[in-house]
């Protein structure tokens, strides 16, 4: 048995607008006669929409109903890979050659460009992807909604382009959106090669475009799912996401252009997404626990689900800015000022810095803070953590081996110890305190501090500090 009048797919047809458009070509009333002929339950369609991801025996029957050869008709549907690889392909479909997760593939909400079927006449797969919401070749946004009688528009249905209003969506009249708005639309296009590639973006600009198809939509969606309720690597079915073309369109455009002007705009984006407590000198230098707390599902997403190499330049640019909040709230030392830091430059961990200068690991972060031990936040693995500048740890020890203590300066300058700590205390000698592991504190003086204090104050200052002190001893 053959359809009166058989039509031939187009090679960018949705599988759901093939068979409507097959649907008004014969005049039926629904779109369930050709589902009968074909032996394809109606209902399957109608809710669960399983014929779309699979590769069924009644396909056979519809490319005989149709006169069209499986050849054509198995490129509209979306089917999974075969043999799965991993367990979090279970619920991945081909689409354009990518691996899309269900839930981002919706042939059940259909959209359409108004003016694309006014001049192809057929709808397009590439529409069935949640992320593109927007028409990149007449700049307009894509309708799900009918203009007339504003109800969503039906996948099933028995005409292509007219509501069941009466409304000719061809007829509508778009307003045009700006680029920014296109941005994500116009980048799923590319990628799918439904239009070309115009132009290599600025730097700045360009993480996302050495995405391929699967990862960019993963990030887009990443990101707006901090915005909003997305369901995404879930293995829930595509009907999961139940928000309209508009919403959506706005939670991606905004995901989008926290990518924009990079690092910049993800900093931003990071200083939003910081909630609670800001601590990042946790006990024994692991970051885990704090960031976790402060970032919530950011963190875990970024270092759990996007965990491939990909990836990475989100990490890296995360890892920049908690290094640059934290010297922007550290303290410089005067004195000994830390240079800017150089990819040459060797660093160590938190825990190899307290085995070499034998301090405690608040001691540690306190050197961090005046600026004496300069540090960097790095990924390793799957984590973040601490590393101090070899260098500078390596000077630090040496300025404890050589630090004077209290009873030696008080000898060489010929008073007693009291004299020492009064003029620590009024602030003529600056006390530098060596927290050790055992919690005990030893008070040592810079042997360069002792000399300039004999060169720079007389017998008299000494004297009288010392009569000072005799008085309240």
């Amino acid at each position: 048995m053959r359809l009166l009048i058989t039509l031939n797919p187009e090679k960018e047809e949705s599988f759901i607008g093939y068979i409507v458009r097959l649907t008004e070509a014969n005049g039926y009333e629904t779109p369930s006669w050709i589902f009968s002929l074909s032996g394809i339950d109606y209902m399957e369609l109608q809710w669960k929409f399983t014929f779309v991801f699979s590769r069924s025996k009644k396909l056979e029957n519809l490319a005989k109903l149709t006169g069209s050869s499986l050849d054509d008709l198995v490129p509209l549907l979306y089917l999974p890979v075969k043999p799965r690889r991993h367990p979090e392909v279970d619920y991945e479909y081909d689409f354009f050659g990518a691996l899309l997760n269900r839930s981002i593939i919706r042939p059940h909400c259909p959209k359409v460009c108004p003016k694309c079927l006014a001049e192809s006449g057929y709808s397009l797969r590439i529409w069935d992807c949640s992320l593109v919401t927007a028409c990149p070749i007449h700049e307009c946004m894509l309708l799900d909604t009918c203009p007339e009688c504003n109800r969503r528009i039906k996948c099933i249905r028995n005409k292509l382009s007219i509501c069941s209003c009466g409304c000719d969506w061809r007829d509508t009249n778009l307003t045009t959106i700006p680029e920014e708005q296109l941005a994500v639309s116009r980048r799923i296009y590319q990628l799918c090669s439904v239009i070309a590639v115009e132009k290599s973006p600025p730097e700045s600009e360009r993480p996302l475009q050495n995405l391929g198809l699967r990862d960019f939509t993963r990030v887009i969606v990443f990101i707006a799912g901090l915005f909003g309720k997305l369901a995404w690597a879930t293995g829930r079915p595509s009907r999961s996401i139940k928000l309209q073309n508009t919403e959506l369109h706005a939670l991606f455009t905004k995901a989008h252009k926290v990518f924009g002007d990079w690092p910049h705009n993800f900093h931003q984006f990071l200083r939003v997404q910081s909630t609670g407590k800001k601590r990042l000198n946790p006990h024994g230098g692991e970051l885990d626990t704090a960031l976790r707390r402060e970032f919530g599902s950011f963190y875990e997403r970024l270092y759990e689900d996007l965990r491939e190499s990909q990836f990475d330049f989100m990490r890296e640019a995360f890892a920049e800015f908690l290094t640059d909040r934290i010297k922007s709230q550290s303290e410089p030392s005067a004195a000994a000022p830390c240079v800017p830091s150089f990819d040459i430059d060797t660093y160590i961990s938190v825990s190899q810095a307290r085995r070499l200068l034998k301090i405690t690991h608040s001691a540690i972060f306190d050197l961090i803070k005046v600026g004496e031990i300069d540090f960097v936040i790095r990924n390793k693995g799957t984590a973040l953590r601490y590393l101090l500048r070899l260098s500078d740890v390596e000077n630090v020890k040496d300025k404890f081996e050589q630090a004077i203590s209290s009873r030696t300066l008080a000898r060489q300058l010929g008073v007693d110890c009291g004299v020492i700590h009064e003029l620590a205390k009024s602030g003529y000698l600056k006390t530098t305190s060596r927290r050790a592991k055992d919690g005990y504190h030893t008070s040592k003086f810079d042997p360069d501090a002792a000399n300039k204090l004999l060169k720079t104050f007389s017998e008299s200052i000494l004297c009288e500090v010392g009569s000072c002190s005799s008085n309240r001893w």
